[in-house]
C-alpha cells in the first residue's frame, strides 16, 4: 500500500502535532521576485506559448513525470512568516514553487532536495503549504531545517488551478509569469537540478 501511495501521489489525511510550542521556521516571503506591475523582469524565463493550460513537451496530460504550462492564477496567499499576502499573479520567474504538505510522504522525500535548491542561491523557491494544517507544516518544517519561503493555501486553491488532485506538484515560472507543472513521485537533488536547468539554463 505504501508503495502505491508513493507511485499515486498524496490526498489529505489527519495529522497530530507535539504538545509543544509551534516552530516558526519559515523565511520571510518579501524577496519573492516580482510582486508588483513595475518589478523587473528577468529575461531568461522560459515558458510554453499559447493557452493557459498548453501541454508542454511531457505529452498530453499532466500525470506523473509530464508536464503542463499554465498562467499563475490571480490567487493572494497568507505568508507562513507573516507579513502582505503574496499575489501569485505578480510573481515572475525564474522561480521555483513546490506544493507541499505534512501529510505527503514524497513531499517528506523531496523537501530537503528544495531546501539546498534554495540555499545554493541559484534559483528563488517558494513553498505552497496545501491543503495541510500550519501547525504541521510547521512542525516537518522544523524537523526537516526547512526554512525556505512558504505560503498557505488551506482551500488548495493553487491546486486547483493547476488541475491536479494529488501532491507533490512543482512548478517552473518563467519571466512572463506561466509557469509549466510537474507531477513527480518525489524529486532529488539530482533531478531537481536537471529541471531547472531545462528551464532557466545554468543559473
Amino acid at each position: 500500500m505504501a508503495a502505491a501511495t508513493l507511485l499515486a501521489g498524496c490526498t489529505p489525511s489527519g495529522a497530530t502535532q507535539p504538545d509543544e510550542p509551534v516552530p516558526q521556521p519559515f523565511a520571510a516571503c518579501a524577496p519573492l521576485p516580482g510582486g508588483g506591475a513595475n518589478a523587473p523582469l528577468p529575461s531568461n524565463g522560459t515558458a510554453a506559448p499559447g493557452g493557459t493550460a498548453a501541454t508542454a513537451s511531457g505529452g498530453a496530460g499532466s500525470g506523473v513525470g509530464k508536464a503542463r504550462v499554465i498562467q499563475l492564477p490571480d490567487l493572494s496567499l497568507d505568508c507562513m512568516a507573516g507579513g502582505a499576502p503574496v499575489r501569485l499573479a505578480d510573481l515572475r520567474g525564474p522561480l521555483v514553487i513546490n506544493l507541499w504538505a505534512s501529510w505527503c510522504r514524497p513531499c517528506r522525500q523531496e523537501l530537503p532536495a528544495f531546501q539546498r535548491l534554495a540555499e545554493s542561491g541559484r534559483v528563488p523557491v517558494l513553498g505552497v503549504v496545501t491543503e495541510d494544517g500550519r501547525d504541521a507544516a510547521a512542525w516537518l518544517a522544523d524537523e526537516l531545517k526547512v526554512s525556505l519561503p512558504s505560503v498557505y493555501d488551506r482551500s488548495g486553491g493553487l491546486k486547483a488551478a493547476v488541475g491536479e488532485n494529488l501532491l507533490p506538484l512543482t512548478l517552473f515560472v518563467g519571466a512572463d509569469g506561466r509557469a509549466t507543472v510537474y507531477r513527480d513521485v518525489a524529486l532529488t537533488d539530482q533531478t531537481l537540478a536537471q529541471r531547472v536547468e531545462q528551464h532557466f539554463g545554468r543559473v
